[in-house]
């Protein structure tokens, strides 16, 4: 059974607390894997990770981390006998890093600025950069660039833990930088079922760390849209389409599903599959939008 991930603070714990082992640490809900150094999913994100000296490519200067990924070691904490890839808490990093979602950092006594016995619970980071690059022992390595949260000025984000019901608006929560709490189920869901492929050209674009596509918000998020973050209002655009779509150079009509307002595109529809029950509603709010845009 799975382990739902939690991104930020734990309740009923705090910064510099100490656990005797990863089991207690474990317990605590700071970071399940009783091994692994990232607690974290391809489709999720990762929530957590653990320093523990097991990679020698690794920096740490307490409110700067250069973490080398998971993978590739011939046994934990072990000598790297093959290259790194970007997927499982990898692929995973790199969406905490898309989505700006906090990681949980704790610190094992194995390193310099680690506890005298066992592990310390270090906060919240955030992951402002990643690199595929040759180690020191000649294989790839996927190496991620964390700051912690007093340094950056952020605050962690209040994730819903479930999909929205109905259609309400998506929750804002006051921090001192004011952020849109989005599900990322969704957002990968929309991507997933189209194979990361554009809904309006069709096209597929991939680098080193996987395909580039967007879950796009039909309406909006928060003020003054104030859409819901439910599939029915979701767009897979490449990031060209994303960023006209937000730009009102065109709109897809409600009934027909055609595309309006690109030249390259008069009369063709948008790919749908039978699945996505895009609701008309937010298409005839883009739509206005588009309207009163262009008189």
């Amino acid at each position: 059974m799975k382990t739902d991930l939690v991104f930020g603070h734990i309740e009923g714990t705090k910064e510099g607390q100490i656990f005797a082992s990863r089991k207690e640490l474990a317990d605590s809900g700071i970071h399940a894997p009783p091994m692994h150094g990232i607690w974290g999913r391809e489709q999720e994100g990762s929530c957590s990770i653990v320093i523990s000296g097991g990679y020698e490519d690794d920096i740490d200067t307490l409110d700067y981390i250069l973490y080398t990924g998971q993978g590739g070691q011939d046994a934990p904490g072990g000598k790297q006998i093959k290259d790194q890839k970007f997927t499982r808490g990898n692929k995973g990093l790199v969406l905490s890093k898309e989505y700006g979602l906090p990681v949980r950092v704790t610190r094992g006594f194995q390193v310099k600025n680690g506890p005298e016995n066992g592990y310390r619970y270090d906060g919240l980071y955030y992951v402002k950069e990643y690199e595929r690059i040759r180690g020191k022992r000649g294989f790839y390595v996927c190496r991620f660039h964390l700051e912690s949260e007093k340094t950056i000025g952020q605050i962690e984000d209040q994730l819903v833990d479930s999909l929205p019901s109905d259609y309400l608006p998506a929750v804002r929560t006051e921090t001192k930088i004011q952020k849109i709490s989005r599900n990322i189920r969704i957002r990968e869901k929309v991507k997933n079922m189209y194979d990361h492929k554009c809904q309006v050209c069709g096209i597929y674009l991939e680098r080193p760390d996987g395909a580039i596509a967007i879950g796009a918000h039909i309406k909006g998020l928060g003020e003054p849209h104030n859409g819901p973050d439910v599939i029915e209002n979701m767009l897979c655009l490449c990031p060209n389409h994303h960023d006209q779509f937000d730009a009102l150079a065109f709109y897809i009509e409600p009934k027909t599903k055609n595309i309006v307002g690109l030249k390259n595109f008069l009369n063709k529809k948008i790919f749908l599959k039978p699945k996505h029950k895009i609701d008309d509603e937010f298409l005839e709010y883009q739509k206005k939008r588009y309207n009163d845009a262009h008189g």
